[in-house]
């Protein structure tokens, strides 16, 4: 009897030994991923909404990615945080709320960097994107692929604005990067670092007159509900890195690795085909809500005059060799 139950705790140690050393595959992984404060309509939120159908159908239902919106994970520079601590799977941000861990990301951002979307999306897939990729490998965080929230247009509740002069007095909610202030001030406004998820309300008290975003952001956001004019600027375009907690990805073997890249990859593509079908669309919807006054003739040559103070704070902190990558591209 004593010598059956030895062989019963042996098998039964065996058991727990090989389940609990198992594979995703026969227990199942979940993992959690956070817009950082965009909404489930925006094209942030539909591209993670795609990726984790994706990466449900490559694992064969093994891995699982639970999708939060808002800022139910926390705002953008929450969600970082998040990432490097381990408390967050995988979060959508924009690049600049990667700054503090490599700064040179934000010359994607520079105004007037890139002349068109092809340009735009050619560099983040490129070079300069993998360096970003390879730098933030080192701080935690494991870039998976970026995204976009596309070319950022001016909306404001005091005038009409074509040309710098008239962003004078204009308290204008700007990304909350170094050289995004820089080139708000050098234009003539009054530049308010924000994060996005106090816009709307801020918006809606006068605590600022005006804000800067892709149109998708304007429309999911709302903010043309408390706006009345918008102007085509196209000054900066704004990427997004999609990425996952260093810690996280050590865990996980190289084809799950795999599958994750694969399924990031090929949501960018959904990403980027909302951006391409609807921006035009999203625009008319808005104005001809009636809410907005649109100004289309914009002298972008004052703007990028103007603007081009950042370039050179950019350069003398962090040198022109990254900036150079960029337009090489």
């Amino acid at each position: 009897m004593k010598k059956l139950l030895v062989i019963l705790l042996v098998l039964i140690c065996a058991f727990g030994t090989v389940y609990a050393g198992g594979s995703s595959e026969s227990k199942g992984l979940t993992l959690s991923a956070s817009t950082g404060g965009m909404s489930a309509s925006s094209a942030a939120g539909r591209g993670l909404a795609k990726f984790a159908e994706l990466v449900n159908e490559y694992s064969e239902g093994a891995i699982t990615v639970r999708v939060f919106y808002d800022t139910t994970l926390g705002n953008s520079t929450a969600v970082v945080s998040g990432m490097i601590q381990g408390t967050v799977d995988i979060g959508i941000c924009g690049d600049s709320y990667y700054s503090g861990l490599v700064p040179e990301i934000q010359a994607f951002e520079l105004p007037f960097m890139f002349e068109s979307k092809e340009a735009a999306r050619s560099a983040v897939n490129g070079e300069p994107g993998q360096y970003i990729i390879d730098q933030l490998s080192s701080k935690g965080i494991q870039g998976l692929a970026f995204w976009e929230i596309g070319f950022r247009q001016l909306t404001n509740n005091t005038r009409p604005v074509s040309s710098p002069d008239d962003l004078k007095g204009i308290k204008l909610r700007c990304l909350p990067a170094t050289y995004q202030v820089a080139a708000w001030d050098a234009a003539g406004a009054i530049p308010v670092p924000m994060d996005v998820s106090e816009l709307y309300s801020s918006l809606q008290q006068g605590v600022v007159d005006g804000q800067e975003n892709p149109i998708s952001e304007i429309y999911a956001n709302r903010f043309y509900e408390v706006q009345k004019y918008i102007s085509m600027t196209n000054h900066v375009y704004t990427p997004m890195l999609l990425s996952m907690s260093g810690l996280r990805w050590a865990q996980l073997d190289d084809a799950q690795k795999d599958i994750i890249l694969r399924a990031a990859k090929d949501a960018q593509q959904e990403v980027y085909s909302i951006n391409d079908a609807e921006e035009q669309q999203l625009l008319d919807e808005m104005v001809s809500s009636g809410n907005l006054e649109l100004t289309s003739e914009i002298d972008s040559e004052a703007f990028r005059e103007k603007m081009s103070a950042s370039y050179d704070l950019f350069e003398k902190d962090y040198g022109s060799e990254f900036i150079d990558m960029l337009q090489a591209e």
